[in-house]
Formats: C-alpha cells, sequence, structure tokens
C-alpha cells in the first residue's frame, strides 16, 4: 500500500519541532508549521528565499544550512531566534537517481532546557560555595570537653591522643619524640591541661635557645651574691616557678653534659640546690621533655647519659609528622585558612586542585611550615580563591610528582589485577567517556576520536554508557 506524498505535509505539520528543506543552493523549499511559528514569519515570508536572506534579516543566526552546504557534513548548532534558542541539525540528502541534493534542518526549541541548565550550573555553584563553608566550619575546629583544640581524625592521631589521655594524670616522666614542628609544645601543654596540675603552672623552656653558661641559672636560679654581676636578690629559677605544676624542656637533647646530672638529681629526689645556696630545696614538679633527636644513639656516642635517658623515657609518646597521617592535612588547612581569615578579614577559599596538591605534598616542616603556608596563601593570593599559581613552586613542583607516581603506581595495580585485554577495555571505556562528556553528542565524540557514529554506539552499548543523543 502506497502512502500518498500529500499525506507527509500534514504528518510534518503535526511535529512540535521545526522542520526547514532548502536546496543546494540554500533557498528555502519548504517549511512546516512548527517553523513558521519558531520564525515568527508565514511560508510566504520564507520559500524561495536564501538562507542568506533569511538570517540577514535577523530569522535565525547562525544558518546551519549553509554551514552545511560549506563543510558537506552533518551539523548541530545552537540557534538564536526571536529571543529563543533552538538545537538545530542539519544534514545532507542526495537523490542519486535524480542527482541532485537537498538539506534538512531539524530545530528543537531549547530555550526552557538552557534556562534549567543555567539555574542548574547556578545551584551547582552555590552548592560548591556551601560545601566549602561547611568543610571550614567543620574542620575549624574540634574541641574536647576541656576545651582544647583537637586537630586532625586519622588513625596516628587518634591513637596518639588515647596514649595521651590514659597518661595524663599520672606524674610519670613522659618524653615527646618528633620531627620539628608537629607540635610537640603543644602536646606537652595538652598533657598538662589533662592532669591533675591544671590549674598550677606550666612552665616551657627551650634547651637550645640558652647560652650553656645561663643553662644552669635559668633552671634552678641562683642566690645573692652567688657570682660577680649576679643580680643583688638573686634570681628564681624555671623549676622554682613550675613549683606544683609541669616543667616542659624541649630540645632536651642540647642540654649540657655538665648539667645533666643535676637534672637527674631533680628527677630522681625531686630536689635541687640554686648556684650559691647551701640549702636543698624540694621541687614539687612534672617533668615533661622534647626532642627530635635520637637519644639512644647519642647515648651510644658518649653525648648524652645512658641513666638521664632511662630516667626521662619513662613513658614515650611519639608525635607523627604529617607525611604519615595525610588525612589530617584536609582539617589541618581549614583550621589554619579560617584562623588567618578571621585574623587578616579576608574572604577566601581553597580551590579543589590547590587542595588536591596541598594534601599530596610531604611537609617536611610539618605543623609548622603548614601553617605558614596557609599564612602566606591568605595573605597573597591575588583573588577569593586559592588556585595553583597562588602555591608555592617547591609545593607545586614536589605535590605534581607525587600525584604522577600516584597515577603510575594504581595504573600498574590495576593492570596485575586484570588481563591485558580487560586492562585495555577499561582505558578504552573512559577514553569514550571522556570524549562523550566533552563534546555532548555521540557525533561529535566519534569524529573526535576519528571513528564512525556507528562504532561510536556500539562501544556505548558495550560498556554500558549513556547516549547522549
Amino acid at each position: 500500500m502506497n502512502f500518498p506524498t500529500d499525506h507527509f505535509s500534514v504528518v510534518l505539520n503535526h511535529l512540535n519541532d521545526g522542520v526547514f528543506i532548502a536546496n543546494n543552493k540554500g533557498v528555502a523549499l519548504w517549511v512546516n508549521d512548527t517553523s513558521t511559528k519558531q520564525l515568527g514569519i508565514d511560508r510566504a515570508g520564507i520559500i524561495g528565499k536564501t538562507v542568506e536572506e533569511l538570517e540577514s534579516i535577523g530569522l535565525f543566526t547562525p544558518s546551519v544550512t549553509k554551514i552545511v552546504l560549506k563543510n558537506r557534513e552533518t551539523t548541530t548548532k545552537v540557534q538564536t531566534s526571536k529571543g529563543r534558542q533552538y538545537l538545530a541539525t542539519g544534514l545532507l540528502i542526495k537523490i542519486e537517481e535524480e542527482n541532485t541534493e537537498y538539506v534538512l534542518v531539524h530545530v528543537k526549541d531549547i530555550t526552557e532546557t538552557v534556562k534549567a541548565s543555567f539555574k542548574l550550573e547556578k545551584t551547582e555553584a552555590l552548592m560548591k560555595q556551601y560545601w566549602q563553608q561547611i568543610q571550614e566550619m567543620k574542620f575549624t575546629q574540634k574541641k574536647e570537653n576541656d576545651g582544647r583544640l583537637i586537630i586532625g581524625k586519622s588513625k596516628q592521631h587518634n591513637e596518639m591522643f588515647e596514649l595521651i589521655n590514659r597518661v595524663a594524670s599520672f606524674d610519670a616522666t613522659v618524653l615527646l619524640n618528633g620531627e620539628t614542628g608537629v607540635g610537640k609544645s603543644m602536646i606537652a601543654e595538652e598533657l598538662h591541661k589533662k592532669s591533675t596540675r591544671a590549674d598550677k603552672p606550666f612552665v616551657q623552656i627551650n634547651c637550645s635557645a640558652i647560652p650553656e653558661t645561663l643553662m644552669e641559672s635559668e633552671l634552678f636560679g641562683y642566690m645573692k651574691g652567688a657570682f660577680t654581676g649576679s643580680n643583688s636578690k638573686g634570681k628564681q629559677g624555671l623549676v622554682k616557678k613550675a613549683n606544683g605544676g609541669t616543667l616542659f624542656l624541649d630540645e632536651i637533647g642540647e642540654l649540657p653534659l655538665h648539667l645533666q646530672p643535676k637534672l637527674l638529681h631533680l628527677l630522681q629526689n625531686k630536689s635541687y640546690i640554686p648556684i650559691g645556696g647551701t640549702e636543698v630545696q624540694k621541687a614539687d614538679i612534672r617533668i615533661v621533655t622534647a626532642t627530635n633527636q635520637n637519644l639512644l644513639e647519642m647515648v651510644k656516642q658518649k653525648k648524652f647519659r645512658e641513666d638521664l635517658y632511662y630516667r626521662l623515657n619513662v613513658i614515650t609518646i611519639t608525635i607523627p609528622s604529617i607525611k604519615d597521617r595525610k588525612d589530617d592535612i584536609l582539617p589541618l588547612l581549614y583550621h589554619y585558612l579560617g584562623m588567618f581569615k578571621t585574623k587578616y578579614s579576608r574572604d577566601v577559599s581553597l580551590g579543589k586542585e590547590a587542595v588536591e596538591l596541598l594534601q599530596e605534598y610531604d611537609w617536611p616542616g610539618n605543623i609548622r611550615e603548614l601553617e605558614n603556608t596557609v599564612e602566606r596563601l591568605v595573605i597573597t593570593s591575588l583573588n577569593n580563591v586559592i588556585t595553583l599559581e597562588d602555591l608555592p613552586d617547591k609545593i607545586l613542583n614536589e605535590s605534581s610528582a607525587a600525584i604522577d607516581q600516584n597515577h603510575k603506581e594504581n595504573n600498574l595495580l590495576q593492570l596485575k589485577n586484570q588481563s591485558l585485554p580487560q586492562y585495555m577495555e577499561s582505558i578504552e571505556k573512559k577514553i569514550i567517556e571522556n570524549a562523550l562528556n566533552e563534546h555532548g553528542t555521540t557525533r561529535k565524540a566519534a569524529k573526535s576520536l576519528g571513528i564512525t557514529q556507528s562504532s561510536m554506539s556500539r562501544r556505548i552499548k558495550k560498556y554500558k554508557l549513556n547516549n547522549l543523543d
């Protein structure tokens, strides 16, 4: 049974999308009813006119027909007409028997879709902004019952604080081990605040910062007239000032050898004699020490007393470096970001790419380096979002190298767990996904990869990907 040709017009006029047909010279031959409504003009103003003429009077722009005739290939463009937007797809149709060709253009109104997409983009931007704010609020600070800042969520961090909580209430001597910048003084103060001595003084001295000649007088004080040039009233030492509380000796490995016996005596007998004094004074103190050196190796080298080492090493708490607790980098970043935003009154945030590199960096200077870096970024960033361009060259170079190495290791691991055909298919699937996401249609994606659309469709079906057409 033959379908009457005049019925085609009736059928096509019922379509909600526009249909525009032109000859190989770009002259309009036929349009359906929807097309006249889209263009806002009757057929008499369209039929017989070239697409250049129609485009020049502002009926649409750009002309898909003109592009198809020029490039000799199927083309999809977003057209604007009468303030609305349309997705126009034109294709070349050849009639071999008559040795002629036509351009058929299918026109779909996407105005509301574009508006919805724009709203979605705005929503996504807001969601990203809110996520950033939530992260800052979430990671700025986490407090325990006593109000002390606890920054970190890694297994190593939690295990360390569990040990601190267990030993804090005992008066045993504690030795803190850790690299420079890991926060040994903060941990020492945390031990004090969790102890029964929390309402008493916390006194800190850095053994590497005091000259050897002054160290003894700083620790134990001296009586009036003890030596030439001394204070006429004498001087109270740090041991006396810490009475009832905690004395924290940082960089204990730098304590001069000639003073180590006196510190040992203080630990064993809780007593001392000030310089120039004759009477023994009692010291009700707890001693916490810290070092970034290997004290046992110093003992072997005769640079540190063995008996003092074992007296100090009753309880050892090792503070892990940042490179060993990567999960804590993000909380620390957002804590210091919030702190310096407030300090310098700057509304800045960390971009996703910047966060990725900062998390991959090893932070040889640990928390101190991280804090200083965030402060610098808050001050020097040119825009409200801290990007890769704002990061120091050292971090950019070392972090990028770490990320590249991770990618290589992941690829090798995947290859190890898969057969070669499986591995090659996973790569092909990823390439297809990327092409579809970048180009939006299977036609464009196929063209970008140098394959036919039918080949692209087979792969989409094979890998169960969404067909975007």
